[in-house]
């Protein structure tokens, strides 16, 4: 019978860097020019689009580093850029993109034999291996089985926007974790946010298709 699962978060987190260099890389892809760009206005885009910015690359740069040699980071940088990113015209579509980046990247980070043998082994230990993957880059708990997804977001979101627009790169990412590593397929409802004024930020999934 499916599981469900409950994600809550720690009080006492570090950031991994995972989480900035998936922003970063998501505002670089998004706001890179097509062909027809170029040829209509190049001078103002490389002005206006901040992912075309070198500080945007040497940033990249910068936190792939720390990534790869499994780094935390200081939480006012993470905050930050969230706050950055959520003055933006389509900052939903760069905190879900970013979201999905770094739902890949803390998967990647377990090892990959085990990532492959995922499928043959019990039910539950896809499972397990997003939780661990939830646990150590996002300070995020999965509980429960696949029948459902509820999930308590990380306050960082709300301090860096007190709406609750950045809830939604922790929702993404959370999604493509247990995607990865169980059948669950489809989105997380954010159903209930702090930044609405509720007690706890929650997302809802309805149950993945019978494989």
């Amino acid at each position: 019978m499916p599981l469900a699962h409950r994600v809550t978060t720690r009080l006492q987190f570090r950031p991994h860097a995972i989480i900035p260099l998936a922003l970063f890389e998501a505002i670089r892809a998004l706001d890179l020019p097509t062909d027809d760009d170029l040829e209509e206005f190049p001078d103002e885009l490389v002005v206006k689009r901040l992912g075309m910015n070198r500080t945007v690359l040497a940033q990249i740069q910068r936190y792939q580093k720390l990534a790869r040699a499994d780094k935390r980071v200081d939480e006012e940088e993470v905050t930050a850029l969230l706050r950055l990113v959520g003055r933006r015209a389509d900052a939903g579509l760069v905190y879900a993109e970013a979201g999905r980046r770094a739902g890949r990247l803390a998967a990647a980070r377990v090892f990959a034999v085990l990532r492959l043998l995922r499928h043959l082994l019990p039910a539950g230990f896809g499972a397990l291996l997003a939780r661990r993957a939830a646990a150590d880059v996002f300070g995020a708990t999965l509980r429960g089985d696949r029948m459902t997804v509820t999930a308590t977001g990380d306050p960082i979101a709300i301090r860096a926007t007190p709406g609750g627009a950045a809830c939604g790169f922790f929702g993404s990412a959370l999604a493509e974790l247990l995607r990865i590593f169980t059948p669950f397929d489809g989105a997380l409802l954010h159903d209930a946010c702090r930044g609405r004024g509720d007690g706890e930020c929650h997302w809802r999934a309805s149950p993945p298709e019978e494989e």
